[in-house]
């Protein structure tokens, strides 16, 4: 009898076992169903809330900016043709700056690597049309329009339609010199900074039209570099937090491909 007993407890203990398993599996697909039904509340929610961002650029900020600073100097870029810094360059756009020179073994060329990704990747952002990439000698009595061609051929930049414009250019060396001065992009100690070879690795970059500006090392984080970039150039918030918008949709999507899988 005690034999028989325990077999029927077992059996009971098994099927109450099953049973409560089954409800937890239950319970489980109950929970990934309502958390389905609220991942599609929440992508609903942040659809209308990212539609709703204007698109529209801002207007021009009217009173004295920054760039009202920037002299409107003389270049010759790298196609011969004549231009002025501010006006062709500079005004109501969204603009990268960097000086370098075509002789430079140091840092220009892991410059102009990381700026070519850049130009591609901020064209998907801004367009073509309202973004140029600027790249300004810090030797012009050497560098002519020819070694400036030279120059991005060696480095593989092309005359892109489908890019953002980058324009090399030169010009008189005072001139220059004094737009870098202005720009903020020179070192505190004169010998250090009229040596070329120390020059550093600094990408000024902003948006003519909303009167900001900033600079940083082009040796962080390439990814916090572009989306700080687009921060501080984007007409819209469509366009300075789209990497923001980018970075939820993806983390969503990795929830959603868990709770799937679990």
């Amino acid at each position: 009898m005690k034999m028989n007993f325990a077999k029927k407890a077992g059996c009971c203990v098994l099927s109450l076992s099953t049973l409560w398993m089954a409800g937890c599996g239950q319970q489980l697909a109950d929970q990934g169903q309502e958390s389905s039904a609220a991942l599609t509340e929440l992508e609903q929610k942040n659809k209308v809330r990212v539609a709703s961002l204007s698109t529209d650029e801002y207007e021009s900020v009217l009173d004295a900016r920054v760039s009202d600073r920037f002299p409107d100097i003389e270049l010759i870029d790298h196609r011969g043709r004549d231009l002025q810094f501010y006006t062709d360059l500079i005004e109501d756009r969204s603009v990268v700056l960097v000086y370098f020179y075509t002789r430079c073994v140091g840092s220009c060329p892991i410059t102009t690597q990381v700026v070519k990704k850049l130009r591609k990747d901020l064209g998907e952002v801004f367009g073509k049309d309202d973004l140029v990439f600027v790249s300004l000698t810090l030797e012009p009595e050497v560098d002519s329009p020819e070694e400036l061609q030279t120059y991005m051929k060696i480095q593989g930049v092309e005359d892109d339609s489908t890019l953002p414009d980058w324009v090399y250019a030169t010009g008189n060396f005072e001139e220059l010199d004094a737009l870098r001065k202005n720009l903020g992009i020179f070192d505190l100690d004169p010998i250090i900074d009229a040596d070329k070879t120390e020059h550093a690795a600094i990408l000024t970059f902003g948006n003519d039209r909303l009167d900001r500006w900033a600079a940083l090392p082009v040796g962080m984080d390439y990814e916090q570099l572009k989306s700080a970039m687009i921060r501080i150039m984007g007409n819209n918030p469509r366009q300075r937090y789209s990497s923001a918008v980018q970075y939820r949709e993806e983390a969503m999507k990795r929830f959603q491909d868990n709770v799937v899988k679990n």
